[in-house]
């Protein structure tokens, strides 16, 4: 069994210098409390840690983007481990209300992420709208790991994409195509307009994949979608305008939309199709 002697000890080129490293000067003390939070609990079993998502391409958006994190452990988190791990982000939660339903990490093994296009492996997850929890993780989770490949940022340890395995296109965009068609049912009859919101936008993002290969944000897949499908401007626009709200209690109604949304959903499957 390996081991390492010590919590990996951020490197000159890797340090808190958060500004060097291409990270949204406005996430920079979450991004900064997160990291140190995580090694505190994790000690010697942390590899390395990474962000990825709109914080890696420049794309953050302060009110409404997700903090995206991968954090390398050397072996399978156990219980005991994500006991600590979930109480302390209940405590981050506790301390910055405004960040609660936007952070993501995944804890996972170093052998698990290494061999993540042939096998499934058991990792940790706390993402919007969930607690720190088990979740087997099998090729669906290429959605993850190959962005974060491609542009990944690390934040300690050694650089994530020589942790994650090359990933080829072809197959990322085979588990884009199998998600995106999970859609139509995703949601029921009184879905929220933060749920129909990420669905809409999600199928745009994910049609630009496919059809060009080109990895958007929501937001520039949302403009390019509604431009090229002009009878869905006004959806978009609402979905663009749910996101902005979605940390509002007091958010409408979105049952009155689900019909449209579906039916949009539906659309854009059969463009896929004829695609």
């Amino acid at each position: 069994m390996t081991r390492v002697s010590a919590t990996p000890a951020p490197s000159r080129d890797t340090r808190a210098d958060l500004e060097t490293l291409g990270v949204d000067p406005t996430a920079h003390p979450i991004v900064s409390t997160i990291r140190d939070a995580i090694v505190r609990v994790t000690g010697p079993s942390l590899v390395g840690l990474a962000v990825y998502g709109s914080l890696a391409t420049g794309d953050f958006e302060p009110l409404v983007s997700d903090i995206d994190m991968i954090a390398v452990l050397i072996e399978t988190p156990d219980e005991p481990l994500v006991g600590r791990l979930g109480a302390m982000h209940e405590r981050l939660a506790r301390a910055n209300p405004e960040w609660v339903d936007r952070i993501e990490v995944d804890y996972v093994s170093r052998e698990g992420l290494a061999h993540c296009r042939t096998r499934s492996t058991t990792l940790a997850r706390i993402s919007p709208g969930e607690p720190l929890h088990f979740v087997e993780a099998g090729r669906d989770f290429l959605l993850d790991w190959y962005p974060a490949r491609q542009d990944g940022i690390a934040l300690l340890g050694p650089p994530i994409d020589t942790l994650i395995p090359s990933i080829p296109e072809a197959e990322y965009l085979e588990e884009v195509r199998n998600y995106l068609t999970t859609f139509r049912d995703r949601f029921d009859e009184d879905a929220s307009p933060r749920s129909q919101a990420y669905v809409i936008l999600t199928m745009c993002r994910g049609l630009c994949a496919l059809r060009s290969g080109e990895r958007l944000s929501k937001r520039e897949a949302a403009i390019r979608a509604r431009g090229e499908f002009p009878r869905w401007a006004p959806l978009i626009d609402r979905a663009l305008a749910w996101r902005e709200q979605r940390w509002d209690v007091d958010l409408p109604d979105g049952s009155s939309n689900v019909a449209e949304t579906r039916a949009f959903i539906a659309e854009m499957e059969a463009v896929l199709e004829r695609s």
